[in-house]
């Protein structure tokens, strides 16, 4: 026997499996249909002869959709690409006579019936301003029927839409995102879309099912809602227009892009402060990051003709730093000029050495008296260096103290170690050689300790010094090399005069550097705050107050 079955053909008992399987789904299907009998039959009733391309109601009238948008959540907003993606569902209501029935017919416990939104007509709206090429629902739902014939149908989307970005008050901007709603292939004769108004003014309804998450860049201010006809080839369609008044959040970008750069700002002013040798490249590296922040805003807004609020204030702290590089360039040309190659006018002369430094309040360090103008002049007549008259020059340089043995200045007493054969001479005039080796002060000195504590007034100085300095060039007169000597001290000290010239006129043209930089940091400090709150205030939404939408 179990040969028998065991030579029994495969086809056999694939026969057997597939009526097994075949029984298993017929019971079940049994058992459903006895479970929802009301509702198969009312499924049956309803879409028989049902036909969904037909659109409901009379050929003549139009078909009147309500049209409801709930927004979830802002996804993002692409400056750059100028785009916006939302998350939501549409609510879309109409009315289909051939869906009416009556609930007590069938159990009276179905007042609504779900049924797959392709099993209905639909009027097709779809969204034509996509950005990705889908115009409908990331999911289609089910529809509603009530028993009425009232057909509502929810889907959910995803939508990727088209949003004109004007950057002119970035990031103190509002944009208005338009989204438009209109059927493909229905016109205004056959369906009207209309929606459900609050007075006068509609607006979105606004839910988050995410825990009141908020877009972290944009605040919600207002979404109003529209419905308009466009003809379109000479047929006239109804459209919808929803709106998203979108209100930037801006500290992020004055944190990090709009601070920085006022900083940079003023930082081009206080250039001025600095000495001649570090200003260019100062002027340099500040020019360097104002090119980067521009790179870096033309990587963040749209091209266009628009220049963004932030873009017109780096263009005037660019503009301002290149003036500055340029005045710095000519402050540093004054710095260095001297007597050798630049001649400063009179005019230059009272305007920035005499007035300027008044106005600008700066002091300019007390010059030491001017030394004696020895005359250069041939012959050299011995009046000329009489070192009596030298003295007696109220111009008369004081003379530099002669060194002793040890290094240390000494205190030259010469009334002690003349000879008394040499105290009167033949009334020849000394050398300014001595002149050299007794002072004024230095007499004084002497003077002081002889005579201490005795008071002793200037004009008794003053002639003490007369005759010790007539009893020192008596004492040398017939020295050999006199007169040699005589004129090469004559001719140090015209060198050291005119070196002495010299730097005085160039210290005259750094002064003049100092005071031009103190009046250009004043002109740019002020033009600068002016312009970047010119510029920063301009913008209409800076202190807009309006509060977002919950």
């Amino acid at each position: 026997m179990r040969n028998k079955i065991a030579t029994l053909p495969a086809c056999f008992w694939l026969t057997i499996w597939w009526g097994c399987l075949w029984m298993n789904e017929t019971c079940s299907v049994v058992a459903v249909e006895y479970g929802s009998d009301d509702q198969q039959r009312l499924v049956k009733d309803l879409f028989q002869g049902y036909d969904k391309l037909i659109r409901p109601g009379n050929p003549q009238e139009k078909t009147v959709v309500i049209f409801q948008i709930n927004l979830a959540v802002i996804i993002f907003v692409n400056d750059q690409k100028q785009e916006m993606k939302i998350n939501g569902y549409l609510d879309l209501t109409w009315k289909d006579e051939r869906l009416k029935y009556v609930e007590a017919a069938y159990g009276g416990n179905l007042s609504t019936l779900r049924m797959p939104s392709g099993k209905v007509w639909q009027p097709e709206i779809a969204l034509v301003s996509t950005t990705d090429g889908k115009y409908g629902p990331s999911y289609r739902s089910n529809v509603l029927i009530s028993t009425t014939g009232d057909v509502q149908w929810v889907p959910p989307f995803i939508y990727k839409s088209s949003c004109h970005i004007d950057p002119k008050f970035f990031p103190f901007d509002v944009q208005i995102c338009k989204m438009y709603f209109r059927s493909l292939t229905y016109n205004s004769d056959e369906v009207e879309l209309r929606f459900i108004q609050d007075g006068n003014h509609s607006n979105f309804e606004v839910k988050d099912y995410r825990n009141n998450q908020t877009s972290g860049t944009w605040d919600l201010l207002d979404a109003p809602i529209h419905a308009h006809k466009l003809v379109i080839n000479g047929v006239s369609r109804d459209y919808v227009e929803c709106s998203l008044v979108l209100r930037r959040m801006s500290l992020f970008y004055v944190v990090t892009i709009l601070l920085p750069c006022i900083m940079i700002s003023f930082l081009t002013g206080f250039v001025f402060l600095l000495p001649s040798k570090g200003k260019t490249n100062v002027c340099l590296s500040i020019l360097f990051a104002i090119v980067v922040f521009l790179l870096l805003m033309s990587n963040i807004l749209p091209p266009g003709d628009t220049l963004p609020l932030l873009s017109e204030f780096l263009f005037f702290t660019f503009i301002m730093n290149v003036l500055s590089t340029f005045f710095t360039v000519l402050t540093i040309n004054i710095n260095y000029r001297g007597p050798n190659t630049h001649t400063m006018p009179t005019w230059m002369r009272i305007l920035f050495l005499q007035v300027m430094p008044v106005m600008l309040c700066m002091c300019r360090p007390v010059r030491h008296t001017p030394k004696a103008r020895i005359r250069r002049k041939a012959p050299f007549l011995k009046e000329q260096y009489s070192p009596v008259a030298m003295y007696h020059n109220p111009q008369c340089a004081q003379p530099m103290p002669l060194l002793g043995p040890s290094g240390e200045a000494e205190d030259f007493h010469h009334s002690d170690r003349l000879h008394p054969d040499q105290a009167t001479g033949s009334g020849r005039r000394g050398s300014p050689i001595l002149a050299l080796r007794l002072t004024p002060i230095r007499t004084k000195r002497m003077i002081n300790k002889a005579t201490s504590p005795i008071i002793v007034s200037q004009r008794s100085i003053d002639s003490i010094i007369s005759k010790e300095v007539e009893m020192f060039a008596e004492l040398l007169a017939d020295v050999p090399g006199y007169q040699d000597a005589l004129k090469a001290v004559a001719y140090i000290a015209g060198n050291m005069e005119r070196k002495t010239d010299r730097a005085e006129i160039t210290d005259d043209w750094r002064f003049m550097s100092l005071v031009i930089d103190r009046l250009l940091l004043w002109i740019f400090f002020i033009v600068t705050s002016a312009g970047s709150m010119g510029i920063i205030l301009n913008s209409p939404f800076l202190f807009d107050s309006r509060q977002k939408l919950a």
